[in-house]
């Protein structure tokens, strides 16, 4: 006999399949925009200058990102069917069976999600702009040539592979930065940040005896060197991210989702809204946040109720759209949503008999 799956266990299950999902959107956005590139083009762009120019041919818009909306939009939907799946069943006052359904009424729910995908990728768009614009302007004012600078934004074809590899296109503005800091840092012979970079959890371990064996005789890197080290480290940088967003937009779907069918449930007058409460579950972590640990001790509180961290911050629950990056990035905690049965089925029963 087949165990039945509680509302955790099976929202868990949704998020193991939907995490490479939303991944494999992104990782699949981040290649088509870099296999467009033309650095040849970049290179003639940059020697007039035009580096806003660049920025608009290395072709950065929310159209790229059309799968990933998607894939965000698929994975809300399949954690509402999955939170309305494992509702218990009630009796109506008429003595007919209550159906819990999910999303065919839903619509103002569906469309707050979808201008949340929207509102991320046009946030994302526009961090890889700015960002890039920034990095080739003050590259190219303190005397980087055109192509080293191009190579910096477009990376390396890959002879075996035929992608480009390595690159700003897909970091974050702060990995950005730190790409370009690296680069100049090798170049130069900059001694005090190559150690830092001994210490970058996203730099290739592989290279460290070439960084290591500079530094001890004073020197920068060769320029295959440079290159090779910059690239190596953009290219972990960017599997970070793709990780770092694939778990953090998955589960905000997901907790979503979970609010807003229970949400409809009670706007549908099949739920009762002061006899359903939530709590919050923390997941267990190797360095989890002292403010989540706190939460997880905490009573449960009304479902309209908002929670109420140590920090002031309040929320509807974990991966609420509000909370600031410090309380979602990394967070797996989830929202366990309780129906007091005993009181509503009384409160039906009554309803139904007049009593």
């Amino acid at each position: 006999m087949l165990k039945r799956l509680t509302a955790r266990e099976l929202l868990e299950q949704v998020a193991a399949d939907f995490e490479p999902q939303v991944r494999l959107a992104w990782i699949e956005a981040i290649d088509r925009i870099r296999s467009n590139i033309v650095l040849k083009r970049i290179v003639e762009k940059l020697e007039r200058g035009d580096v806003a120019g660049v920025v608009a041919d290395l072709g950065i818009d929310d159209g790229a990102f059309a799968k990933f909306e998607q894939a965000l939009v698929q994975a809300y939907h399949a954690g509402g069917i999955a939170t309305v799946d494992t509702m218990p069943a009630l009796r109506h006052p008429s003595g007919n069976r209550v159906v819990f359904s999910w999303g065919v009424r839903n619509l103002p729910a569906e469309q707050a999600m979808r201008d949340h995908a929207a509102r991320l990728v046009t946030g994302i768009v526009t961090e890889a702009r700015d960002g890039i614009a920034a990095i080739l302007t003050e590259n190219l004012a303190r005397g980087q040539s055109p192509y080293d600078a191009g190579r910096l934004i477009a990376g390396r074809v890959n002879r075996v592979t035929g992608r480009r590899e390595g690159g700003l296109v897909g970091l974050s503005r702060p990995q950005m930065e730190t790409v370009a800091k690296i680069q100049r840092a090798m170049r130069e012979g900059d001694m005090a940040y190559m150690r830092d970079y001994l210490t970058f959890a996203n730099r290739d371990k592989r290279l460290d005896r070439t960084v290591m064996k500079a530094i001890r005789e004073g020197r920068g890197l060769a320029p295959e060197e440079v290159e090779r080290v910059t690239r190596l480290y953009a290219n972990k940088a960017l599997k970070f991210r793709a990780d770092t967003i694939s778990i953090l937009e998955t589960h905000s779907a997901l907790a979503r989702s979970k609010r807003d069918a229970y949400q409809q449930q009670i706007s549908e007058g099949k739920l009762d809204a002061d006899l359903v409460t939530k709590k919050w579950r923390r997941t267990v972590s190797r360095e989890p946040r002292m403010e989540h640990l706190a939460m997880a001790s905490q009573p449960a509180i009304p479902f309209s109720a908002k929670f109420t961290l140590p920090d002031g911050i309040q929320c509807d629950g974990p991966h609420d759209p509000s909370l600031p990056a410090r309380h979602v990035v990394g967070c797996k905690c989830s929202l366990d949503i309780s129906i007091d049965f005993t009181g509503q089925a009384l409160r039906r029963y009554r309803e139904r008999t007049g009593g």
